[in-house]
């Protein structure tokens, strides 16, 4: 994983709209991915919070966000290695999401598997921006712009898939101001 995962000397890649609720959703995913490669390497404590924090954001939105992918783009997959990767990460993350759920003391306590899992999910949300969501709005813009309502469910049910506003950008309608106080 490189030092900062949350930073890079990359340009911002443009993401089609039906895209962009799930490019969104990869910030947290990321930043949970940071969050258990440093726990792996601290104390108890650090490694608890760190698998609660995880879980928490795993049933609120990754896991939806997966089912999400799966559902809207799996069909838009031309490419077979595309869509066995794409569906071997999901599952290897599933399993792993469900053992911390399932036994967090135990997932707390086995630095090697916070380690896997914070790699695992960097990797994969860095793969999915680099080459599947590329993949996608390249070979597929018609059958995303027909998909847009789908973009604005999902920024309708999970905030982290919602458009962020940077202290520097006005307020906005009365709906932008809604939207901020729900975070």
């Amino acid at each position: 994983m490189d030092n900062d995962t949350l930073t890079s000397s990359e340009p911002p890649l443009k993401r089609h709209p039906t895209l962009q609720p799930l490019s969104r959703e990869h910030m947290s995913g990321l930043i949970q991915a940071r969050n258990l490669q440093r726990a792996a390497g601290g104390d108890a404590h650090q490694r608890r919070v760190a698998v609660e924090a995880f879980t928490r954001v795993w049933h609120k939105e990754i896991r939806s966000h997966f089912d999400d992918e799966e559902r809207l783009l799996l069909p838009l997959t031309d490419c077979p290695e595309l869509r066995s990767r794409l569906l071997a990460e999901h599952g290897a993350l599933r399993e792993l999401a469900e053992q911390c759920a399932r036994e967090p003391e135990a997932s707390a306590s086995d630095e090697t598997m916070l380690r896997r899992l914070g790699g695992l999910l960097h990797d994969h949300i860095r793969w999915e921006e680099r080459v599947y969501f590329e993949s996608i709005q390249r070979d597929h813009p018609e059958e995303l712009a027909r998909l847009l309502h789908e973009a604005d469910r999902i920024e309708r049910l999970r905030p982290g898939a919602r458009p962020r506003h940077t202290l520097g950008s006005s307020t906005g309608s009365g709906q932008d101001k809604e939207r901020a106080d729900e975070h």
